[in-house]
């Protein structure tokens, strides 16, 4: 799961019990759905209803707005439609516009377009960081008065019993690999982690990757040698295990909006390396250490002197499990819930 819909999928469940709590006369909220939708989540006070014929962006474009005409329409996914009269959606990063070459030529020509069409067309705007709202305004020329913050949470983990099936599968059991996890985009910069181990060499432990790869979406992927152990698609509860074994969780991304990988694998105990830049400052804090994205010996001496062990290795797991207990699905659900009753006396 990305991080887009990690955020849609533990928002609208927060979102619901939410509803629950609240005393009768709210207006019903309704989930709109393609026909071709499945595996829905069971809510108790969230309505999802099947509409329109047609699937993708252009049920998205046309059917969409047509089925939502003067109610309030919130899109979590970025994709909004470009024609609305009463919008609020979640755009969470610029990167479309900063790391270009991490997304194809159509992928990055398309949103580049409807980011600034939102920016100017929206009436609020919701983004995950302090750090992506300045990008957002600097990049779509949308007012800061129109963009609102709400960090995510990384709570979700927590609730997982761990399946260890995953490391006996792959020879992981009692080993200090170090793990990355995230969709195969080349902005998550695992050719520099591959460089590093290189660097490190017999100091260098098994490096373990989860995540797909999106061609569609992502620019073209360099081949990661066969030393690289790729898990591809893992379940949530695979993944929890494998922070949870890990020696070591490496983030060394060019360009995020949050991240909240790292915030995954503090909650389970996991030190984390991350890349030293604005959103992951923001989001990790003094939990992680840090280093140079673009320098693999930078990467290979944090790398090293997490996994040497000893007091620093155990001071950034203290930092990171008390750290991730600040970053609640509850609180982004609140958050999210005043926004659109504010906006909704707009429209």
């Amino acid at each position: 799961m990305t991080g887009v819909q990690r955020y849609a999928f533990e928002l609208l469940r927060e979102l619901d019990h939410l509803l629950a709590s609240l005393p009768e006369g709210i207006k019903p909220v309704e989930v709109l759905v393609p026909r071709n939708a499945h595996d829905y989540p069971l809510y108790k006070s969230l309505h999802i209803k099947e509409v329109g014929k047609l699937t993708g962006q252009a049920w998205e474009q046309i059917e969409l707005p047509l089925y939502c005409r003067d109610k309030l329409l919130f899109t979590p996914s970025g994709g909004a439609p470009a024609w609305h009269d009463c919008n609020v959606v979640t755009i969470h990063d610029a990167a479309v516009f900063v790391a270009t070459e991490a997304f194809s030529r159509i992928y990055g020509m398309w949103y580049r377009w409807l980011y600034m069409r939102l920016g100017q067309t929206a009436n609020r705007v919701i983004t995950v960081s302090e750090f992506s709202k300045s990008e957002l305004v600097r990049w779509c020329g949308i007012a800061p008065s129109r963009v609102s913050v709400t960090h995510l949470g990384c709570d979700h983990v927590a609730a997982l019993l761990p399946d260890w099936t995953i490391l006996d599968r792959h020879g992981l059991r009692n080993s200090s690999y170090v793990l990355a996890v995230s969709s195969r985009n080349p902005n998550k910069n695992f050719r520099g982690v591959v460089r590093a181990m290189n660097l490190l060499g017999d100091r260098a432990a098994p490096f373990v990757v989860a995540g797909n790869v999106n061609s569609q979406v992502f620019g073209e992927n360099e081949a990661l040698p066969a030393s690289v152990i790729q898990l591809g698609y893992v379940s949530d509860a695979q993944l929890r295990a494998l922070y949870e074994g890990a020696g070591c969780f490496v983030f060394p991304s060019f360009y995020e909006g949050f991240g909240i990988p790292p915030l995954e694998a503090m909650a389970c105990g996991c030190p984390v390396l991350a890349g030293d830049i604005g959103a992951l400052r923001e989001t990790c804090g003094d939990a992680a250490l840090f280093c140079d994205p673009a320098d693999p010996s930078s990467i290979a001496e944090r790398i090293a002197e997490i996994m040497a062990g000893g007091e620093l290795r155990q001071k950034f797991i203290e930092r990171g499990r008390l750290h991730a207990l600040g970053f609640r699905w509850s609180k982004t659900a609140a958050e999210t819930w005043k926004i659109l009753q504010a906006t909704a006396t707009d429209c």
